[in-house]
């Protein structure tokens, strides 16, 4: 078997390692847009899961950047999304104690009289209680796509396309990150490698065949040219 072409990409991890909550989506393309759609899915946070992981769990939210196999930078997506609840001013998610905050100022609106005078007694207590979820459901995030947008560098050829894999490297300048991301091989695509499966994209893409298609017509054109 010949070995894997070396490609580029973007690979948006989304993940909690071993512990708690498993949680470990790779979400690879190499068109900004998709990688775009996949973070507006994690801010509509359905079910609360999302601001929960984030702010419980501190989950990695990032882009991986891999030129022609090699993992060459991560960029931290984190400053660049805010959590607003209520009424309350928007809080950037990077903010750990703010965030923190939150919860504590939600639990108090939420308990009674007695309750309140507890956690006003122990206002740096932050044990997770099942019915935050209330509250993580309720947080709004709010994504700001254009600061990540202009910082995320073209990538070069060839690129990652569906139905291709690709050899990666990952080097020792790359800061410390709790990652699923390692030294090997990732498919184009979108996968949870906790649960072992494959995730459907919020949006549509070409088959292999298709891009074949496209590539062999582009061909086409190109002789038609030279023989004018």
């Amino acid at each position: 078997m010949p070995p894997l072409a070396e490609r580029s990409c973007y690979v948006l991890e989304l993940s909690v390692q071993p512990g708690g909550s498993r949680w470990a989506e790779l979400h690879v393309y190499s068109d900004p847009a998709h990688i775009r759609a996949w973070l507006e899915a994690f801010c509509h946070n359905v079910g609360g899961i999302s601001a929960y992981h984030a702010i419980w769990y501190g989950a990695t939210l990032g882009i991986w950047i891999v030129q022609v196999g090699d993992v060459v930078h991560f960029i931290d997506v984190y400053p660049h999304i805010l959590a607003r609840l209520g009424d309350a001013p928007p809080v950037p998610l990077e903010d750990d104690a703010g965030c923190r905050a939150l919860v504590r100022a939600w639990r108090k609106s939420e308990a009674d009289e007695e309750e309140s005078e507890e956690v006003e007694e122990d206002g740096d207590a932050y044990d997770h209680d099942d019915a935050d979820f209330d509250m993580y459901t309720a947080l709004k995030l709010e994504l700001d796509w254009e600061a990540i947008a202009r910082q995320l560098p073209p990538l070069l050829e060839p690129r990652l396309m569906p139905g291709q894999k690709t050899r990666i490297r990952r080097t020792k300048s790359l800061p410390m990150v709790a990652s699923y991301l390692r030294s090997g091989s990732i498919a184009f695509g979108s996968y949870d490698h906790e649960a072992g499966v494959k995730l459907d994209p919020p949006f549509s893409l070409p088959t292999a065949d298709e891009i074949n298609e496209d590539e062999d017509d582009e061909d086409d054109e190109d002789d038609e040219d030279d023989e004018d």
